[in-house]
């Protein structure tokens, strides 16, 4: 069961200046200029996600009457898709919120058990909030700057039972998308590589991030994930589709969390 206290709240103040070539986002995460607009995110002791202004709340929810009532061919999964005014009107930051937050984005009864990327991505088409974000200009910058504010300590130490690990999977697999990998140059890669390598040394059972880095280094074409690619390719395909070999799977975690490490100091 997911523990949540909320014994205080950090207001988070993001200022941004959309497209502009000197955009920035600080050590700490607290400042990104992304944006025109001034928009404030709130982020609880104990939770997953921040609180976003302007966030999409959907109406209907397992459990209401409303949905289990919903039969097919008339299904549940109607509920989870943004209106079509409001799909084309929000911002994106809030569009991220609203993808990972739709009732069914987790549970792994969806996935077939199968938590691969290949299965994530066959997962996202069933949501109209993912195939918006996959068009937006800005949606590699503020995916980075969205999960930079996420926490893991709302899951930790067990990170199997709860569906808020779930959805940080699935936040953390959009960086394997082409769509956003299309979008980032060499210090966006490396600036997604260091956020979701920093999750990853806080609590280093979750290797679920250690995918989405092999992901960003391997479309950044860089020469030691390449170099491994080469030489142990069959290996390389099991991590790249996001599974590791039980047998050897710590000593791959920390060759990538080496290779990682390297990537964001540009050492190759």
């Amino acid at each position: 069961m997911c523990m949540k206290t909320n014994k205080f709240v950090i207001l988070l103040l993001l200022v941004v200046f959309c497209r502009c070539a000197n955009d920035k986002i600080t050590d700490d995460g607290s400042v990104v200029e992304v944006d025109e607009n001034e928009l404030s995110l709130t982020i609880s002791s104990g939770a997953c996600f921040p609180e976003v202004d302007g966030k999409y709340v959907y109406p209907v929810m397992p459990g209401t009457e409303e949905w289990n009532q919903a039969k097919y061919p008339d299904n549940p999964i109607r509920f989870c898709q943004l209106p079509d005014t409001i799909l084309k009107s929000i911002s994106t930051l809030c569009l991220i919120d609203a993808l990972i937050h739709a009732p069914l984005f987790s549970g792994m009864y969806l996935l077939s058990g199968d938590a691969s990327a290949l299965k994530w991505h066959s997962h996202y088409e069933l949501f109209n909030s993912a195939s918006e974000l996959f068009q937006r200009e800005d949606a590699a910058n503020l995916l980075v700057a969205y999960y930079k504010f996420a926490r893991l300590d709302c899951v930790a130490p067990d990170f199997n039972v709860c569906s808020e690990y779930e959805k940080m999977m699935g936040l953390e697999i959009l960086f394997t998308k082409q769509e956003m990998l299309d979008q980032m140059d060499h210090d966006k890669k490396k600036e997604a590589v260091a956020a979701l390598l920093a999750k990853h040394k806080q609590y280093p059972a979750h290797i679920n991030g250690i995918f989405s880095m092999v992901y960003l280094m391997f479309a950044d074409k860089y020469a030691s994930i390449v170099k491994y690619s080469q030489n142990h390719p069959e290996e390389f395909q099991w991590i790249y589709s996001g599974f590791f070999p039980s047998s050897k799977q710590q000593d791959d975690v920390d060759l990538i969390v080496a290779f990682a490490s390297n990537f964001i100091n540009d050492i190759n």
